[in-house]
Parts: C-alpha cells; sequence; structure tokens
C-alpha cells in the first residue's frame, strides 16, 4: 500500500512541475526603447500571482517610472545600464496592506530600487537580482 501512495505522490509532483508557467527567454542586449511600456507583474521568483495582486510598472520616454509594487503606488527614474535597470529616488504611497500583497510589495520594491538584471523577449520582461524575479507581460501593445 505504501508503495502506492508513493508511485501517486511522484506521479502528482512530476505533473505539478510539468506545469509549472517559469518564462525561458534568451539574453540579449536590451536597450532602453524596449522598456518604456506598460507591464503587468505576473510572477515572484517564477511564482504567478494571485489576481488580487495588480502590481504595474510604467517606463516613459523620459524614463519617469511609475506603477503599484503591489498595493502602494511609486514614481521615480528609471536608470539603464548594460542590462541592468533601477528606479533612482523611488518614493511611494504608506497603505496598509494585506499580508499577501504587502508581501509582493516588499520584494517588487527591493528588486527595482537597486540594480537588477533585464532581459526581454517580445512582450515578457524579467528583471533579477540575486534574490528575486519579477517577470512582467507587456500591458500595452507595441505600435510601429
Amino acid at each position: 500500500m505504501t508503495t502506492v501512495k508513493m508511485m501517486i505522490l511522484t506521479a502528482s509532483i512530476m505533473a505539478l512541475g510539468a506545469c509549472s508557467s517559469e518564462t525561458q527567454i534568451e539574453p540579449q542586449k536590451v536597450n532602453v526603447e524596449q522598456l518604456q511600456h506598460n507591464w503587468k507583474l505576473t510572477h515572484v521568483d517564477n511564482i504567478q500571482l494571485a489576481t488580487i495582486i495588480n502590481s504595474s510598472l510604467h517606463i516613459d520616454s523620459a524614463n519617469k517610472s511609475s506603477g503599484n509594487l503591489g498595493c502602494n503606488q511609486f514614481f521615480g527614474m528609471a536608470e539603464f545600464s548594460n542590462n541592468q535597470l533601477r528606479i533612482d529616488d523611488m518614493g511611494n504611497t504608506r497603505k496598509m496592506c494585506e499580508p499577501l500583497k504587502n508581501d509582493v510589495e516588499m520584494d517588487v520594491s527591493e528588486v527595482l530600487t537597486h540594480w537588477a538584471n533585464v532581459m526581454i523577449d517580445d512582450e515578457t520582461l524579467i528583471i533579477s537580482n540575486k534574490k528575486h524575479s519579477l517577470t512582467y507581460q507587456l500591458a500595452d501593445p507595441i505600435t510601429e
């Protein structure tokens, strides 16, 4: 009986692993214009966010940045160099947040306020440092 339970448990773990929504993109040279869009955060550390989390990032053509950390709004200046990004002089509102939103907010803030690596592929943006990885999806269409 124990062997059957172990086989079912192993099969369940393998099936869940196959459902992973980890995004794989090839590293390439990124230019700042590729970042100048509206982005919606979909994953933190390759874990899909709950639908109640509406974290976003907007970088305009003057590199002014704004968005939602998870609960609070933020603003600052995007700096970009050698495929790395940070939001300099970040300011934000200071509402009390639900624990889940607060956890996301702390992770997003920690990544965006320090130099972090950037990878981009069409409609996916990944910003990561040694602690966390943020995966964003393009929220506005690219017009050419």
